[in-house]
């Protein structure tokens, strides 16, 4: 699987951006002043032979190579030095917050209301579809908008309305599985035209030369929710509710709610960026945009490398968290209580991965995500053998390493091998892979009614490890930066 090597002509032809921050988009260009030293021709030679290796279109063009980036611990936490990336990530956090504790009690109240496996994956559905369909659409949003802060705060307002009509509905008894599938499809089409604007918004807050330990750090954020708030509304529900069902749910979508709204209020002291919107508004000029970025992925072999085996992996290391609530009451013999925490638990791994990787420098990015997906496999194996509820906790803290390490990393390639023009359309492509994901786990969800959960995991599990094994072996990944 051979990876194209990135084209540098014109490079030095992309106009300046700066941001109100003092960031420069990547690709920008310093203009000479009359006081500045001519500049000083390369000595040619076969000691400077360029590295033939495919490496990021995204590369630092600030004064004096950016800011100074500290070392040893405070590396971890370079990018919150940043008054503004500080806003954004407390934005983020409360989005995070609010979205694990929705997967925790989605599928609880799915589980408890259907018994059936098959129903969990028809949530997965639910959100997978309006992915599908509408992603490439928040990708054109994301290149058009110049103010991508904007798109970032309505969709959060509508996850928070979201949450509260289910609290409403859950609080007036009237809750059935059908709602809780609608409230899927309104999640899976906000997140659809949102979160490609998320993505591309970060570079443009933080700079792209700390775009790595942004998104590690972003990463982080999500798995201590995930080590956090699962467990925390788990606990609250097991004292207030000791018995299994739906009492005191409402209360928990209610908390749900307000964190979205959080999100909203945080969002309003990111400052406006100067982005790379082009304002294109027609609905012709829309599809061009969205053939435009399919042709781009089509020709630049490296990113459609990474989309192609982004959606491989992905499709087998996602149903095991899907049947998570089927696998403790079915195989385990547990209940809310062991859910909430086996879930947190997984942050635990997930947390150390994420910080680790926002320590570690540009370089050897693509062998280390092959290698954090190989771990993340063979763990999946071990989980879908195991019949304990204490031995399936320390399982899935290796887990919860290895997924943490997959998800930072081919994350951060993708935008990192992108041109900036096409970002937003490249991430809405990654959005997209993640709803045909949800919906090949509806299929695995199928198979897991039949033969059981262990087994459907255990064999996508199984696919997973051959394909990285092949993917060290015979795929150019491993030498990407």
């Amino acid at each position: 699987m051979a990876i194209g090597s990135r084209d540098r002509s014109g490079a030095n032809s992309t106009p300046t951006s700066a941001l109100s921050n003092g960031h420069r988009l990547p690709g920008a260009v310093v203009e000479a002043s009359a006081t500045d030293p001519p500049p000083t021709e390369p000595i040619e030679g076969p000691e400077q032979a360029e590295d033939p290796r495919p490496q990021p279109r995204v590369v630092d063009r600030t004064v004096g190579g950016g800011p100074e980036r500290p070392s040893g611990f405070w590396r971890t936490f370079d990018s919150l030095r940043d008054p503004n990336y500080r806003w954004f990530f407390g934005s983020m956090f409360s989005h995070f917050a609010g979205m694990n504790i929705q997967m925790f009690i989605q599928g609880y109240m799915v589980f408890q209301l259907t018994g059936s496996f098959a129903y969990l994956g028809a949530i997965s559905v639910a959100q997978g579809l309006p992915m599908l369909f509408l992603a490439l659409f928040g990708g054109v949003i994301a290149d058009q908008v110049s103010q991508k802060k904007y798109v970032v705060q309505i969709g959060q307002a509508v996850n928070a309305a979201n949450a509260f009509l289910v609290s409403f509905w859950i609080f007036s008894d009237m809750v059935e599985v059908e709602h809780l599938i609608a409230a899927a499809v309104v999640q899976g089409t906000v997140n659809s035209l949102m979160m490609p604007s998320r993505q591309a918004l970060t570079p443009e807050v933080v700079g792209m030369e700390r775009l790595t330990n942004a998104l590690a750090l972003s990463t982080a954020g999500m798995n201590f929710n995930r080590l956090v708030m699962p467990g925390l509304a788990g606990f609250l529900l097991a004292v207030v509710a000791p018995e299994e069902g739906l009492d005191a749910t409402e209360y928990v979508y209610l908390a749900i709610g307000l964190l979205f709204v959080a999100a909203v209020v945080f969002m309003f002291r990111v400052p406006k960026t100067e982005g790379t919107g082009r304002g294109t508004r027609s609905v012709r000029g829309a599809i061009a945009d969205l053939v435009d970025g399919y042709q781009y992925v089509k020709r630049t072999s490296t990113v459609k490398t990474l989309l192609v085996v982004n959606l491989l992996i992905v499709s087998a290391s996602m149903p095991y968290f899907m049947l998570l609530p089927g696998f403790v009451d079915e195989v385990l013999g547990a209940g809310k209580s062991e859910l909430a925490f086996l879930i947190s638990i997984q942050g635990v791994g997930s947390l150390g991965g994420s910080l680790w990787i926002a320590s570690m420098p540009n370089r050897g990015r693509g062998k280390l995500m092959l290698y954090s997906s190989l771990l993340l496999g063979v763990s999946l194996i071990v989980f879908s053998a195991s019949e304990y509820f204490w031995l399936t906790a320390p399982i899935l803290v290796v887990v919860g390493l290895g997924q943490s390490g997959r998800m930072s990393l081919s994350n951060v390639l993708v935008q990192a091998y992108s041109e900036d023009e096409y970002r937003g359309r490249v991430m809405s492509i990654y959005m997209m892979e993640f709803g045909l994901t949800l919906i090949g786990t509806f299929l695995v969800s199928l198979l897991a009614a039949v033969i059981g959960p262990q087994w459907a995991i255990g064999i996508t599990a199984a696919w997973l490890v051959v394909l990285i094994v092949y993917l060290l072996v015979r795929s150019d990944l491993v030498h990407l930066d």
